[in-house]
């Protein structure tokens, strides 16, 4: 019993500390975007622009419209089937592991 609590209650830290602290960690700095300069100056100076090299204008090119959504490159259908077969087999082994509680009892 002692175990399970002792289980239960670091499983519920370390959800609170996965919920609580980790999101404030991953905050990205807001007090330079774009043209900062280096780390050791404290970034009050802005950096130089970068120096773009001239080259000869190329005609565009249009892609043609394929009437659908974007392809975003997730396999979601996959992902979904693999979760979906995760819930049924744990819904049968909660479902199995009960009926075997009560019949023991």
């Amino acid at each position: 019993m002692n175990r399970k609590l002792l289980g239960l209650g670091l499983g519920i830290a370390m959800s609170t500390f996965g919920v609580v602290a980790v999101p404030t960690m991953a905050f990205a700095d807001s007090t330079c975007y774009t043209g900062c300069s280096a780390p050791g100056d404290g970034g009050t100076t802005p950096a130089p622009a970068p120096v773009q090299p001239v080259s000869a204008p190329v005609a565009p090119t249009q892609a043609p419209a394929s009437g659908g959504l974007a392809f975003t490159g997730a396999d979601i259908e996959g992902m979904a089937a693999v979760g979906a077969g995760a819930l049924v087999v744990g819904g049968v082994l909660v479902r199995r592991s009960r009926r075997h509680r009560q019949a023991t009892a």
